[in-house]
């Protein structure tokens, strides 16, 4: 509604005030701007006429949450001493409903609130508040009182109301089970009429009151809801019962007696919420019996082992500190959780996974990424679901970081509009204040500090994950720096994608589509007469590539048995561009103009998509040829001069294998090449995923886990040039011809 049709409609108030008012949103996103999330859509209830919202007719600036305030009366019958049970506190108000006509009207309104949400204006814009969210803010005190409201967390409570409520599934998935947007990039759903989502995954920063929330979701369900039962578990017992008793009993007891179903036994409880019948007083001599009214439902908190709820029925279920098990496995416990809030096909009940994430290889970090990985909101099985049940929700630390909060409860990322400045006492923002405090450890040289920092205040989801500082022998400052540079460019030159065959027809021509989920990173595409570069050998009969001047591949195959950390290895592959190194010159510098890991449980696909990357690019492949089948896929497919074989300096043959083996002396290799490329090149990269690969190894013996590392490494040693190796003989003229026997490969 416009400003004018406001005045028009509502001519009592001054058009001084509606000029200030906005449009409601129809919805709202999560997990924007970050590339390794896929942002999700929430939509909102209609809005209603301006004048049955909260604060119309207030001045913007007025328009502020105000919690509700108990009325005295209602206050002055909870302390009242007659009162030995609810039961009899309501028996009272039923009998005197004249006289607290008022109140209970209050109570009605809150219940409808609690129920369904409201509307109200804040700073001018109609802004609509999930009940959970009211129910949090309004009346579910924490440790410092009432929550105070945050933008933040308004989406935060929507996110839970969708997942909780949804019952849609795409109308379209692809073959590996990503759903289709039509032409203009929307989604379209069909209504199964039943539940889809077992709950949410929630990586966090720290002290940012998920626990808070999380345990209020667990009273508001459990506490209105025939013979239900909630459980909580934690990283062990003391931060199970901490859950339990400091973010659910402490607010419990302060919650006004119509939000207290009855409850059976202290008013102080240290093992179970039980809401069964209290026992109440019937005769002088002191008998008693069970009141006739109660929900017979519980909520308690269970040790960290995965079978502590084994064949319970939950319809709520806390899974708090999931990333930071250490005796347990998180993945695991969630599938027997799983199967407790399911009822056959039918889910019953709800989980909320949270966590800051320990350190990835010693605190569970690892097994927390694999689940939130197994959670894409855009991936579903064929029953609708995604591979885990839960979707994954991620907001940046800069986002509801206290101390950075505006009047109106806005996030203030970056820099302050003088009002939000005068009130946080700050000419910055969150994003600004993060990075500073980056920055201090970057400056000291204190790189496992830095990673504790940062895993504590993730600004994106990958860095939730952030492995610890190791001595891997790499330059990290010169990592750090280039890493934060290129993570907040304003001009992203990478882009995701798939290579392709030309109208699908294979050994045509390879075509680079951008995709938002491909498999490829690319930072340079080539014009139309660059790429696709090849001829036909018809001596080796094989296809051979003509751009080998100009760059080289390297990959890392899929191993499908586990690695050490138990973690399936991914297939990798990586293409650098060749620069000018000898005699130490640096004037043309190396760079990756391409990256891939994935985990596709298809090796041939994988191959495909390597062999299509060399051959768009022209050039060769260095493999690592542990794991056989790259090599042999090349081969078959008429495609082994795309192999590169190198030239053996002591038989002064080419040898008879592609590419390498990883044994000691090659991961040597490649960590050297690796530290020549950090100290002097690293300022030309720009492809954020390797860096992050090279920050966080260890060290050699980690080679197993970084598989993208792996396949850069093979690409960097494959761009010592192979007249380099030959001129190192000492003075012995060669036969070229003898020593490629005939082959008809290019010699760069």
């Amino acid at each position: 509604m416009t400003t004018l049709q406001l005045i028009r409609k509502y001519p009592d108030v001054p058009a001084q005030i509606l000029k200030d008012y906005k449009e409601p949103d129809t919805h709202l996103w999560v997990n924007i701007n970050d590339r390794d999330i896929t942002p999700i859509r929430i939509d909102l209830p209609e809005c209603p006429e301006y004048h049955k919202i909260e604060g119309f007719g207030l001045p913007a600036r007025e328009q502020k949450w105000r919690p509700p305030k108990l009325p005295r009366r209602l206050a002055e019958l909870q302390k009242d001493d007659r009162f030995e049970t609810i039961d009899q506190l309501w028996k009272f108000l039923d009998e005197n409903t004249d006289y607290y006509q008022e109140e209970i009207k209050f109570i009605e309104q809150a219940w409808d609130k609690r129920l369904h949400g409201m509307w109200l204006f804040i700073n001018g814009k109609p802004t609509y508040i999930d009940g959970w969210h009211y129910f949090y803010i309004g009346w579910y005190k924490i440790d410092v009182g009432l929550p105070k409201y945050r933008d933040r967390d308004m989406k935060w409570f929507l996110f839970a109301r969708m997942i909780y409520t949804d019952t849609r599934i795409f109308s379209e998935l692809d073959k590996d089970g990503y759903a289709v947007p039509d032409k203009d990039g929307n989604y379209h759903f069909l209504d199964t009429g039943f539940r889809v989502h077992f709950g949410f995954n929630y990586p966090k920063h720290r002290r940012e009151g998920a626990t808070y929330r999380s345990e209020c979701i667990n009273y508001e369900i459990i506490s209105r809801t025939l013979s239900a039962w909630g459980g909580i578990q934690s990283m062990n017992d003391t931060s199970a019962f901490k859950a339990f008793y400091k973010h659910l009993v402490s607010p419990w007891k302060k919650l006004p007696f119509f939000f207290k179903p009855n409850y059976e036994g202290s008013t102080d409880p240290k093992a179970a919420l039980s809401f069964n019948p209290p026992a109440e007083r019937l005769s002088s001599r002191g008998s008693k019996i069970s009141s006739a009214v109660g929900l017979e439902s519980r909520i308690d908190f269970m040790p960290a082992d995965r079978s502590a709820y084994d064949g319970d029925k939950l319809y709520f279920h806390h899974d708090d500190e999931v990333g930071k098990l250490k005796n347990e496995n998180c993945w695991d416990r969630h599938m027997v959780v799983k199967e407790c809030l399911v009822i056959g096909s039918t889910i019953v009940g709800f989980t909320i996974k949270t966590s800051t994430v320990g350190e990835m290889e010693k605190g569970g970090g690892r097994m927390f990424q694999h689940q939130c990985k197994m959670s894409d909101f855009y991936r579903r099985n064929l029953n609708g679901q995604t591979i885990s049940g839960l979707v994954t929700l991620f907001f940046p630390a800069y986002e509801g970081l206290e101390g950075f909060i505006g009047p109106y409860g806005e996030s203030i990322i970056d820099t302050p509009t003088p009002e939000q400045a005068a009130f946080i006492g700050k000419k910055y923002g969150a994003r600004e204040f993060i990075l500073n405090s980056r920055k201090g450890y970057i400056d000291e040289g204190d790189f496992e500090g830095l990673s504790e920092q940062i895993r504590l205040y993730p600004i994106n989801f990958r860095e939730c994950f952030r492995t610890a500082a190791r001595s891997s022998g790499f330059n990290l400052r010169k990592l750090e720096e280039r890493i934060d540079a290129l993570r907040f460019e304003k001009n992203k030159i990478t882009k995701r994608g798939d290579f392709v065959w030309k109208d699908n027809i294979r050994d045509t021509e390879v075509l680079f589509v951008e995709n938002p989920r491909g498999r490829f990173i690319v930072s340079h595409q080539l014009n139309v007469d660059e790429a696709n570069q090849k001829r036909w050998d018809e001596i080796e009969e094989t296809w051979i590539p003509l751009n080998t001047h100009w760059g080289i591949a390297g990959s890392d195959p899929f191993k499908f048995q586990k690695t050490e950390s138990k973690r399936k290895s991914d297939g990798a592959g990586a293409v650098i561009r060749k620069g000018k190194l000898k005699d130490a010159d640096f004037t043309m510098k190396r760079r990756f103009v391409c990256t891939y890991s994935n985990r596709l449980y298809d090796k041939f696909l994988y191959a495909e998509d390597m062999l299509m990357m060399c051959i768009y690019y022209g050039i060769q492949m260095n493999p690592e040829i542990n794991v056989e089948f790259l090599w042999d896929y090349f081969e078959s497919r008429g495609y082994k001069g795309y192999l590169l074989y190198r030239f053996d300096i002591r038989t002064h043959k080419m040898r008879q294998t592609p590419g390498s083996s990883t044994n000691e002396k090659i991961k040597q290799d490649i960590f050297i090449e690796w530290m020549t490329f950090i100290e002097n090149e690293i300022d030309e990269e720009v492809h954020l995923e390797v860096l992050e690969e090279c920050r966080d190894i260890g060290g050699p013996e980690e080679m197993t886990l970084f598989d993208l590392f792996t396949a850069g490494g093979y690409a960097l040693i494959g761009t010592n040039p192979l007249y380099d190796e030959i001129q190192k003989l000492d003075d012995e003229m060669l036969d070229i011809g003898r020593v490629f026997k005939k082959r008809t490969y290019k010699i760069n």
